[in-house]
């Protein structure tokens, strides 16, 4: 008798002390660096290649895209249209109607960082002329049961825009013949004074 209950409680114990183990593959809930390449170059190709049905494929419906950079693009440098720091692109309509009316830029994507569940951090350059444009991209993600496993939900970018609005022609510098900043006309400071005075 004795050793019978010897016998369960030790099975009882061992049970207890035996956790029931769930494998789980980590593509079940962490992004791969795949997929994280994936995202990077859906979103290049929004930008580079732009097209509809790649927005609808790999954006979410409610997408928003925050930019001061752009939004200074929009407004030429001036105060207005748009407001700086509200949302550029306020869903995936609107980036669409705004992306779908730019010339293709093209560009190459220089380091790429990501996170288990995003975002997917991204460093790019643009070889525009005569300045080239570097920026970064912050793209937070949605896990989908679709087509694409990662869909962008929200889009956080900066670059260069002074650059930009130079390559434009929108813009135009006023440097003297070594590259540096020149006084503008009398009793006005450049912009370089102005920012770092001495």
């Amino acid at each position: 008798m004795r050793s019978s209950i010897i016998a369960a409680a030790t099975f009882a114990l061992g049970a207890l002390a035996t956790p029931v183990i769930q494998k789980r593959d980590c593509n079940d809930t962490c992004m791969t660096y795949e997929q994280a390449t994936v995202v990077a170059n859906n979103f290049k190709s929004l930008i580079a290649n732009y097209s509809d049905a790649l927005a609808d494929q790999t954006l979410t419906v409610d997408f928003v895209d925050y930019s001061d950079s752009v939004t200074e693009l929009i407004n030429s440098g001036c105060t207005g249209p748009q407001t700086l720091g509200e949302p550029t692109f306020n869903g995936r309509a609107a980036f669409e109607a705004g992306q779908g009316s730019q010339p293709p830029i093209p560009f190459e994507i220089l380091n790429l960082w990501y996170a288990c569940e995003g975002p997917v951090v991204m460093r790019w350059r643009s070889a525009q002329s005569p300045e080239i444009i570097t920026g970064n991209i912050v793209i937070e993600t949605t896990r989908s049961d679709g087509s694409e496993p990662w869909l962008m939900n929200t889009v956080y970018s900066e670059f260069n825009s002074g650059a930009w609005l130079v390559n434009l022609g929108v813009f135009v510098p006023n440097c003297t013949a070594n590259g540096t900043s020149a006084v503008g006309p009398v009793g006005k400071r450049s912009l370089s004074q102005r920012l770092f005075p001495m």
